[in-house]
């Protein structure tokens, strides 16, 4: 397994439980694919420094988590599918 950390952009305007279910079903999404989440930290509402999908400001996750790397491709296209995502970064950290 690798080490991953990831940022994921959520839009502006969803409600606090819409919000926290979206972050639940990043974290299943995980687990599911036999992923181990060490860290996750919400930042909340912020700025965005460009508007993406016609949004200005989006709700900020990190997420640090151990994963194959086979997985990755599946959060990846997960990600882009959700309507409730604007951006999602994942990068693998060094060993």
């Amino acid at each position: 397994m690798n080490q991953y950390e990831g940022i994921i952009i959520f839009k502006g305007d969803l409600q606090e439980k819409q919000l926290e279910e979206e972050y639940s079903k990043v974290e299943a999404l995980i687990n599911k694919n036999e992923g181990k989440i060490e860290k996750t930290e919400k930042w909340g509402k912020k700025i965005l420094s460009y508007e993406v999908k016609k949004y200005k400001d989006g709700f900020f996750l990190y997420i640090s988590f151990q994963a194959l790397a086979k997985s990755i491709k599946t959060f990846t296209d997960i990600f882009e599918l959700n309507n409730n995502i604007l951006r999602a970064q994942i990068v693998r950290q060094k060993s």
